[in-house]
């Protein structure tokens, strides 16, 4: 991702949920604020915990949902509108990875991109290479405009799950707003 996000060591959280699994939403909490505190660029990994499967699935319902939004201001950006990017599930042997994809662009019926997410779950995939999804198979989709995100529907899963301290130090390093919709 090109927002600082995956820059200040947030971007595996937002970037990357998995939706099998996971661990008790304290334990994931404790995990950001400690990669916070640490400034990591290259983050651990982490999985969405147990209770956030519906919080997610409505996410993904919502971006699916609304990508028509995204597809016009892909195709037609006003000033400001930058990082245009679209979240890919990658399901391979019962595993299921979602990997943001960056410089995307509409060809035909598909979304083409970068993987910009180092895949943790997935062999094979790798940084920079192409990958396609069809906008209604989509996880997420983003972009920034004029400084505020847009769309961006997990990351606000997982930004509302932070502490008042968390979200602080979150606001204070990215080069973006989120605000409600």
């Amino acid at each position: 991702m090109k927002f600082t996000v995956q820059l200040i060591g947030l971007g595996v959280i937002f970037g990357t949920a998995i939706l099998n699994a996971g661990n008790a939403k304290a334990q994931t909490a404790n995990a950001v604020a400690q990669e916070l505190q640490n400034g990591n660029a290259e983050p651990k990994y982490f999985e969405v915990p147990k209770g956030h499967h519906a919080a997610m699935h409505l996410a993904v319902k919502e971006a699916r949902k609304t990508v028509g939004k995204f597809i016009a201001a892909l195709e037609h950006p006003a000033p400001g509108q930058e990082d245009f990017e679209i979240k890919k599930p990658f399901i391979r042997d019962h595993q299921v990875e979602h990997i943001w994809l960056s410089e995307v662009r509409l060809v035909g019926d598909l979304f083409q991109g970068r993987i910009d997410n180092q895949p943790r779950k997935i062999a094979g995939l790798k940084i920079g290479e192409m990958a396609s999804v069809k906008p209604n198979e989509i996880s997420d989709w983003l972009y920034i405009d004029n400084g505020k995100l847009v769309g961006g529907f997990t990351v606000r899963v997982h930004y509302n799950e932070l502490s008042p301290q968390q979200k602080q130090e979150f606001d204070r390093r990215a080069d973006f707003r989120i605000e409600k919709p």
